[in-house]
């Protein structure tokens, strides 16, 4: 399954994307997330924390 998730910036996308990928994979299903956004805190949302960041 692919899931793109889109929309206005402030719609809650990184949100729902978050909450997709973390219920996805508590499930048991491989699961990827991807933040192709300028300002990338989906990574921050799913609990990864900052030092993981690439400077």
């Amino acid at each position: 399954m692919k899931v793109a998730v889109v929309g206005k910036g402030g719609s809650g996308k990184t949100t729902t994307s978050a909450v997709l990928a973390r219920t996805l994979a508590r499930s048991g299903l491989t699961t990827v997330a991807l933040d192709c956004d300028t300002n990338p805190n989906l990574g921050l949302s799913l609990g990864l924390g900052s030092k993981l960041r690439r400077t």
